[in-house]
């Protein structure tokens, strides 16, 4: 069955879930980690509701879900926001004693939580965490960010802060965000955010995160600075131009973003939908 269990995974990972089911319909001894497998690679596909129906089926079939099932069914709920569901599946993690056990699964409910739109009960779960993770500050964060609730995101990342745990380039690019939402105001914040980037030497590595700034800044309408991370970055592409020039127009500089937009193709960079 781990024989199985790794083909149907390999073939799910190269896209083929009609040859992923084959093998597992094949397995004649299955156990969970075949289960697994299966569920695993049609979440992994964006097949959640099937993912679903085979949890019912693997229950039905008298198997017991471990960890790795319901963080895969916790992340299906999410991706078709289906929160009565999750709360089920919530309810049986708690029954089962894998809550306090499995930090994973712990964030798997705050995921879930997020994704479906219901903060509140993502922020009691993760209050309710023994161990919490950079990894599960990330995804409250980006949910509040997500959410234009930008203040509340800033007092996790302080909050994580103080409970001793290190940002990493995705907590900086969600704080970037929930600034940017927040508008000038946040603009000190902003600053102390970049400043602290910059001695963490992420900037020089993570695309993203200069495009994060780019866009902050130009949000904030903080033009010049925007512009100066830009000059900064060691590969420019669409996103981090796209963002300046949404600056520009945005504050009534027409001119100087036609003037990007030229700089842009010039450069080689072709334009999105959005830059145009």
């Amino acid at each position: 069955p781990y024989v199985g269990s790794s083909l149907v995974s390999m073939y799910a990972k190269c896209g083929a879930l009609g040859k992923s089911r084959e093998v597992f319909d094949k397995i004649q001894v299955r156990n969970v980690v075949c289960w697994n497998a299966l569920i695993g690679a049609y979440v992994h596909q964006g097949h959640s509701k099937q993912a679903l129906l085979l949890f019912n089926k693997m229950k039905k079939d008298g198997f017991s879900p471990d960890a790795i099932t319901y963080i895969c069914i916790l992340k299906s709920c999410g991706n078709i926001k289906d929160v009565e569901k999750g709360k089920k599946i919530h309810d049986e993690v708690v029954t089962s004693g894998f809550f306090g056990k499995d930090v994973t699964i712990g964030n798997a409910l705050v995921d879930m939580y997020v994704k479906c739109g219901f903060l509140n009960i993502a922020e009691k779960v993760f209050d309710e965490l023994y161990n919490r993770t950079v990894v599960c500050f990330n995804v409250l964060i980006s949910g509040y960010a997500q959410n234009c609730q930008g203040e509340k995101a800033l007092k996790y990342f302080e909050r994580m802060k103080e409970e001793g745990l290190s940002p990493n380039a995705i907590t900086y690019i969600c704080t970037l965000k929930a600034c940017a939402n927040i508008g000038l105001e946040a603009l000190g914040k902003g600053k102390f955010i970049h400043a602290e980037i910059e001695r963490t030497g992420f900037l020089k590595t993570n695309l993203m995160l200069g495009n994060a700034l780019v866009n902050m800044y130009a949000k904030m309408g903080a033009l010049n600075l925007a512009q100066e991370v830009l000059g900064q970055l060691s590969i420019q592409d669409v996103v981090s131009m796209t963002s300046l020039i949404a600056g520009y127009v945005e504050n009534g500089y027409d001119d100087e973003a036609l003037d990007c937009f030229q700089k842009m193709q010039i450069e080689g960079l072709t334009p999105d939908a959005v830059t145009l």
